[in-house]
């Protein structure tokens, strides 16, 4: 029988992040995937920005960016003419590296994950490796796997999970989990092929309504530099059955002779029914397709699943929630329960001082946080879905007559364009609604964090390299006249990468006259300190000190809030080397809402999500929470 800390059934995005994810943070596991081969169809091929944010922590990401085409904005078409333009990149997101989604085939974004993979040590996926039977009991899971020679291997491992897709084995080996929805009534078709003589845009999606359904366009790879090859491109169409040529089927009210979700592998569209469509549906001069690589049929259900645990079980992306393609996003989604979900199960396995309630209480917090996200997904896309892609003549006319009226006015009025992209795009991602259910999810404190809270992903603030402080006996930085020119810039994702949690201490930005006073290297090492004392897990602590910028007006209040003499200096322990900071201007403290002058805390998980927040005024606050509540 063979042994390892983790298995994880199913090596797409989702299952290839979680071993990334487990392999950051130095777990023992296997993956495997009964296919014998990585696909080199593109299921999913966008990834949206929090998702590049996410992987940007495993390996230079721009390597993924080269391989396909940043999207700026969408084209929208009704009938065959312009109605808008939509524009993403003037939406001012400035806390982020990658401020647009990535289209680009889901293949390359495997490839990267593989690279990624390596560059920890590990070894490749077992492919064709088959999950049988999976049995779990109070001590582990007992997973039985078939080879590709047929034999059977036995794993037993500590926790199982299931990250392969909407038949998973790893929920049905659950019968306390339930996967409730239906079937969408239509079909959708796909073509990845390339267009020639076509004016469709190459740097956003366009999506063109029509009166019997609509066709969208997906720039996959970006066009060659000499032009000649305009690069691949994919096409969806949906609506009635003129447009998908959907076979008649009987009418069946039960579940298990509905089409299964996903490629349908009877009757594919061919691409001379795709050229017609886009002579129907697009406006003039949009090209000829030709040189398919992937004609398919596809059959959408909305489902999610009752609990994304099961004992020693989970479940992370289609295994836990299927959906539409509206929005593009599936694998992002699945990609963040991944990362959720990998922390904690390190933390279960490696971290020994923790007590069997704390470590429970740590894993349940993964439904906890993720099934709310995965049940917005499921009613936003299923919205979304229902309107644009609608089957019902009746509803189609009815769209095409309000967007031309609607579309152009939502479009001009920059915070609609923000809420969406928000819901889109994985910033506006937030865990605050789990307060007493997800124990890594603090108070807001002192009700006064209004811009970031608990639960919320950390903004991508710029601060200044300083180098690192040597403990209590250093003198304290001399801020005031501090020459930031020429040190290098780096940004609040980059200093809190890695496999620990990281504790950002921030000077606060008071002032007394012209005088320059701040909570310095000693007082920011003793509330260090205290904290460090009641964490168990591995945690690296940061400093961030105001700086004046050059251009600040005294009179405005420059300057550093000083110690007030709450904190008495001790010996410092674990902190004899802490890197620093300096925030030109106060940016970053305005950033995360410590703008109200006092010395503040930010405490981050590995998953880049803040758990807590507040002024050191409420430190002890937070000690107690942690002690009592939190626990690892």
């Amino acid at each position: 029988m063979d042994n390892c800390d983790i298995l994880i059934v199913g090596a797409g995005p989702v299952g290839l992040t979680l071993a990334l994810e487990l392999a950051l943070q130095g777990v023992s596991f296997r993956i495997i995937d009964k296919s014998p081969a990585r696909s080199e169809k593109s299921r999913a091929l966008i990834v949206h920005p929090r998702t590049l944010e996410l992987l940007a922590r495993h390996g230079p990401v721009d390597r993924l960016i080269a391989r396909g085409t940043i999207a700026r904005g969408a084209v929208m078409n009704i009938n065959r003419k312009l109605v808008t333009m939509v524009d993403m990149d003037d939406l001012d997101i400035t806390d982020t590296e990658f401020p647009l989604p990535l289209m680009v085939s889901q293949a390359e974004t495997e490839k990267f994950m593989e690279e990624a993979l390596a560059g920890y040590g590990k070894t490749a996926v077992e492919r064709g490796y088959a999950a049988t039977c999976i049995v779990q009991d109070d001590q582990g899971v007992t997973t039985t796997v078939e080879r590709p020679d047929v034999t059977q291997i036995t794993i037993r491992s500590k926790y199982v999970v299931g990250c392969d897709g909407a038949h998973s084995i790893v929920r049905h080996s659950a019968p306390d989990l339930t996967f409730d929805g239906d079937a969408y009534p239509q079909d959708f078709i796909l073509c990845d092929a390339r267009l020639a003589n076509s004016n469709v845009a190459r740097d956003r999606f366009t999506i063109c309504f029509g009166d019997t359904g609509l066709l969208a366009f997906f720039p996959i790879s970006p066009p060659s530099e000499d032009g000649e090859d305009g690069g691949l491109i994919r096409l969806i169409a949906s609506g009635g059955r003129s447009v998908t040529k959907q076979p008649p089927s009987q009418p069946s009210s039960s579940a298990s002779q509905q089409p299964q979700h996903g490629e349908q592998t009877h009757q594919p569209p061919t691409l001379t029914h795709f050229q017609s469509l886009l002579e129907s549906f697009a406006p003039p001069n949009s090209g000829i397709v030709h040189s398919p690589i992937w004609l398919a049929r596809f059959r959408l259900h909305h489902r999610g699943v009752s609990s994304y645990r099961s004992r020693r079980l989970f479940l992370a992306g289609d295994a836990a929630h299927i959906h539409s393609p509206a929005g593009g996003q599936g694998m992002n989604v699945g990609i963040q329960d991944a990362v959720n979900l990998g922390w904690k199960l390190a933390t279960a396995v490696l971290n020994h001082s923790l007590s069997e309630e704390a470590r429970e209480r740590l894993l349940d917090s993964y439904h906890a946080e993720r099934y709310p996200v995965g049940r917005a997904l499921l009613q936003g896309t299923d919205r979304m879905f229902s309107f644009t892609a609608a089957a019902s003549p009746w509803i189609l006319k009815v769209r095409n007559a309000v967007l031309p009226w609607v579309l152009p006015w939502l479009v001009a009025v920059k915070w609609v364009r923000r809420r969406f992209y928000g819901f889109i795009s994985g910033f506006g991602t937030s865990y605050r609604g789990n307060l007493g259910e997800s124990v890594v999810v603090g108070e807001d404190r002192e009700g006064v964090m209004k811009k970031v809270r608990g639960g919320d992903r950390l903004p991508d603030g710029k601060v200044v390299e300083l180098g690192r402080t040597g403990g209590r006996n250093a003198p304290d930085l001399p801020l005031s006249t501090l020459e930031t020119e020429g040190r290098k810039e780096t940004s609040l994702h980059r200093i809190c990468r890695g496999a620990s949690w990281h504790l950002l201490l921030f000077s606060g930005i008071g002032a007394t006259g012209d005088a320059v006073t701040t909570v310095g290297v000693e007082g920011l090492s003793l509330a260090g300190e205290r904290v460090l004392a009641v964490v168990k897990s591995e945690c690296s602590l940061h400093f961030v000190f105001y700086h004046v910028a050059e251009d600040h007006d005294p009179e405005d209040g420059a300057g550093l809030r000083s110690d007030d003499g709450a904190l008495q200096v001790v010996q410092v322990a674990g902190a004899s080397s802490v890197a620093s900071y300096a925030d030109p201007g106060g940016r970053v403290h305005d950033l995360l809402g410590l703008d109200s002058g006092g010395a503040g805390f930010v405490m981050v998980r590995p998953d880049g999500y803040v758990s807590h927040i507040g002024y050191l005024s409420s430190l002890e606050e937070f000690v107690r929470e942690w002690e009592i509540r939190v626990r690892i």
